[in-house]
């Protein structure tokens, strides 16, 4: 049976326009037939990966890098050590990553095209300008291997062009090493990697799936967009009035963030690689383990950058509850399906939420009888609400939550098969 954290926290944040639509509006959602504050989840998994929060509780070599300048990342460490024949056909062959399989998805013939335009790549863009055809999720380690097979095999990248034409057969070839090659030296991925996923297009990077799923956030009362009429002023001029106009929206709510994690899927994704798949063992354990404390505390903290510099919008949660549950996971999102109004919690909506998400969260465990698969519960909780948390599931701190969580983790046995 499954192991999974779940995360279940409500923050207010002011008045902000975290993350905008294409349009420049506050992101929303109709919830319950009412218009709801929204944040993309594409925006809080970035956001939290991202944080100091995460990111400071991990090595470099344990955390990825999202991009499409791995030919720059590359021929940024091996400067004029590559001649310029090998530079091109090293940019040839890493700009070719995942080229075969997006012609297949569109019905061309694969590789003599994949070839084609990797050479018109090649040819068109200055190789410092060089991009991979889409974003890759790379560990460190993945980066510096890719630098290391560009070393070793500087005759065979000059070989990649027979003249002016792309040799197909030898990118073929190439390819193939490099992907045998990243497979023998790099062993694990990252942990940030293992918790968000890789989707990838290209045999040379394995796809991984997510242990960690994420929903929007989602407000918990009903919003109404507001518009911001501002005015800049010409500090040189003597004449009246505005030396600009300008006009931006923003929005204001208490939010449900929800993710879980499997724990089990967790240590598998940063288990060692084998001929059999990913074999988990003590140091992926411990890596999944490590992480998730990281990640409740960035749930908790970090704040979108949108429009952050005039609105300052940074309010740490007032209301976190992890919960480690066999079988599957649950989600209480529907406590907020009427839109919690500015009479409930004495006129304090944050309150209110909170005595919301606790009576749907009861009553819907006690209905599933899902009460009896909660392994461990630490509820932190800022504000004084009657029966937010039993005695023995309240902590004081996030210092404290992190902890309890990281000791209930430790003591759990290891979850991948």
């Amino acid at each position: 049976m499954s192991t999974f954290v779940e995360f279940h926290i409500l923050r207010s944040f002011p008045p902000s326009n975290l993350n905008r639509d294409d349009l420049g509006s506050p992101k929303s959602a109709l919830f319950g037939g009412s218009r709801r504050l929204r944040i993309s989840s594409q925006c809080l998994k970035r956001t939290w990966r991202t944080s100091e929060h995460f990111s400071g509780a991990f090595a470099e070599a344990d955390l990825g890098i999202r991009t499409d300048r791995l030919p720059e990342e590359v021929l940024k460490a091996l400067g004029a050590k590559l001649p310029e024949t090998a530079q091109k056909g090293l940019v040839t062959l890493l700009t070719s990553i995942g080229l075969n399989k997006k012609k297949a998805d569109t019905g061309g013939d694969g590789e003599d095209e994949s070839s084609d335009e990797a050479a018109s790549s090649a040819t068109e863009t200055q190789s410092t300008d060089a991009r991979t055809p889409h974003l890759l999720f790379m560990s460190r380690q993945e980066i510096d291997t890719v630098i290391a097979f560009a070393r070793e095999n500087e005759d065979a990248l000059i070989k990649v062009f027979s003249g002016k034409k792309v040799n197909a057969d030898k990118l073929k070839k190439l390819r193939e090493e490099l992907k045998e090659y990243l497979q023998e030296k790099t062993k694990r991925n990252a942990a940030d990697i293992g918790l968000f996923g890789r989707f990838v297009t290209s045999d040379e990077f394995d796809t991984i799936d997510a242990a960690l799923q994420v929903a929007h956030g989602l407000g918990t009362q009903k919003i109404e967009v507001e518009y911001d009429y501002f005015t800049a002023v010409d500090d040189l001029s003597k004449e009246t009035g505005a030396g600009h106009l300008g006009e931006t929206e923003f929005a204001s709510s208490v939010l449900y963030l929800y993710a879980c994690c499997d724990l089990g899927q967790l240590e598998r994704n940063l288990g060692a690689r084998s001929r059999d798949g990913r074999l988990t063992d003590g140091d992926a354990q411990k890596l999944a383990r490590k992480s998730l404390p990281a990640l409740v505390r960035a749930m908790s903290l970090a704040t979108p950058t949108g429009k952050k510099t005039g609105t300052a919008p940074h309010t740490p949660a007032e209301f976190v509850e992890v919960v480690l549950r066999r079988g599957s996971p649950l989600s209480f999102a529907n406590a907020f399906l009427k839109p919690v109004g500015v009479h409930e919690g004495e006129g304090d909506v944050m309150a209110g939420s909170i005595t919301r998400f606790v009576e749907h969260r009861n009553t819907m465990e006690k209905a599933y009888a899902r009460d009896a698969d909660v392994i461990g519960r630490f509820v932190l909780c800022l504000r004084p609400v009657e029966g937010a948390a039993d005695p023995s599931a309240r902590v004081e701190s996030m210092p404290a939550l992190e902890k309890k969580l990281a000791e209930s983790l430790k003591a759990l046995p290891a979850q991948a098969s």
